[in-house]
């Protein structure tokens, strides 16, 4: 295994002093971290950061060092490692390919891996985790939608056929929002709701992120051509947020978190997006455009933790 010590470097990004927030960027020219493209960042219930890579596997950020995990040296067989999720206990979940594709936890002593042995399809596809009040985890891809009650896994009727699953969220009320290729899916009070640009005020076919936030459900798009940026679902009660009409910085929101003060952080392929009492800001952290590019977030107290393709980006408020 792997050990890679780390030199903290502070540095002074484009827009955070006006917020009162600083910043540290972990990457290759300050740290020994293996890469700079880190496409995932979660946390687990000790604050051991979990980052994934697409070619190197898995990265542990603890205690100020780095430490590889990969096909040679652990349970992880794949060299692309996404998603990454933490539940409620602070175990992490995560789905590694290339060339194996599987599920593995992690509970803070041991991994538990799953094969197609125990899910119930010929291919493991995950593009997105998501928890239930009870407990129970679902993943979803290309192959439709699995649950695992924690002694069995699988597959989930959902009422869409062919679709690739792009996010996943559950609220303490067992509403389940199902963000895809080609539009939305929610399940409430028993029954299943489909929503395409065609019935809804859906802003795009593609949906990439989703979040509850009290009774108010975020829609992350897809970017391309149209308004984009993200929607807010409320009672039925749809409000649009785009380049157009808000400071919102790109047409694509891939990821979308909720902190402890209730403020909402989206990652876009432009900058991120803080928006807390309904005001809007995007923060950026290089010049240049195209240089912004954020994968991932994850929140822990006061701090944000961002993965991008330029490194790893520690935010305290």
């Amino acid at each position: 295994m792997k050990i890679i010590s780390i030199n903290i470097v502070t540095i002074i990004l484009f827009n955070i002093s006006a917020f009162s927030q600083t910043a540290e960027l972990f990457d290759t020219s300050n740290t020994t971290i293996i890469d700079n493209d880190i496409w995932e960042v979660s946390v687990d219930k000790n604050g051991t950061k979990y980052l994934g890579t697409i070619k190197f596997g898995l990265v542990k950020f603890k205690n100020g060092k780095f430490t590889n995990l990969n096909k040679n040296n652990s349970v992880i067989k794949g060299e692309a490692v996404t998603p990454i999720f933490t539940d409620s206990k602070g175990n992490i979940w995560l789905k590694y390919s290339n060339p194996v594709s599987e599920i593995a936890k992690f509970d803070g002593k041991k991994w538990t891996v799953f094969t197609t042995k125990e899910i119930p399809t010929s291919n493991i596809s995950a593009i997105a985790f998501a928890e239930d009040k009870n407990g129970n985890i679902y993943f979803g891809g290309e192959n439709g939608v699995f649950c695992y009650n924690k002694v069995l896994w699988s597959k989930v009727q959902i009422p869409e056929k062919g679709i690739t699953v792009r996010a996943m969220d559950i609220n303490k009320n067992g509403e389940i929002a199902i963000g895809h290729n080609s539009g939305l899916i929610i399940y409430s009070n028993g029954n299943w709701k489909s929503y395409y640009v065609e019935n809804s005020e859906l802003q795009l076919s593609v949906v990439r992120a989703v979040k509850y936030n009290n009774n108010k459900l975020f829609i992350g798009y897809g970017g391309g051509i149209g308004n984009g940026g993200f929607s807010i679902l409320e009672n039925d009660k749809w409000t649009h947020f785009n380049k157009l009409n808000s400071k919102v910085p790109d047409h694509m929101v891939r990821d979308i978190e909720v902190d402890k003060n209730g403020t909402i952080w989206m990652a876009t392929n432009n900058g991120l997006i803080k928006m807390s009492n309904n005001l809007i800001e995007p923060l950026f952290f290089r010049e240049g455009i195209h240089n912004n590019n954020i994968w991932d977030i994850a929140t822990e107290g006061n701090t944000i933790w961002i993965a991008t393709n330029f490194g790893l980006i520690k935010m305290t408020q």
